[in-house]
């Protein structure tokens, strides 16, 4: 009850974006990156080192590839839906899940882990013929006649 109080109402809980930045951060490295190359070859042309040029600029092409590589496989997730396109997709859901109950799935959905109800597993009875465990009997050394040093008999 106490941690589910500290969770709930005193832990401050990081803000997540869900990488919402992601496509600006790539873009922008990728642009300093090839601003540098740019810069790089001026560099290189001023002290006479012509055979490295072909390989820089060839260089820029491969960077100018790989933003456009990284624009259209990674782009699409991050754009937002249009309210249109939320409705078609959500009738479409409808028409092929008619028995889907929205209001049992979200109402676990954005409960946090450690507060969702866990099903323990109740232990099954433990079979005493093919238990690996065996009991042993304790007997007593009362019957012997013999004393032991350390008895209470002899007041220690």
């Amino acid at each position: 009850m106490v941690f589910r109080h500290q969770i709930i109402n005193v832990y401050d809980q990081k803000y997540e974006s869900g990488a919402s930045f992601w496509p600006d951060v790539n873009r922008r490295i990728l642009i300093g990156l090839g601003i540098s190359q740019l810069l790089l070859i001026g560099l290189l042309s001023t002290k006479d080192t012509a055979k490295s040029t072909p390989l820089l600029i060839v260089l820029i092409v491969l960077t100018i590839w790989f933003h456009k590589l990284c624009k259209g496989r990674f782009e699409s997730v991050f754009v937002k839906f249009p309210l249109e396109d939320a409705v078609v997709k959500d009738t479409v859901e409808r028409t092929t899940e008619p028995n889907f109950n929205l209001k049992e799935y979200l109402r676990d959905a954005y409960l946090h882990p450690v507060l969702k109800m866990v099903e323990f597993e109740v232990p099954k009875e433990i079979d005493e013929e093919n238990n690996p465990l065996v009991a042993t009997k304790r007997t007593t050394q009362r019957s012997s006649k013999t004393v032991s040093n350390g008895t209470a008999e002899d007041g220690l």
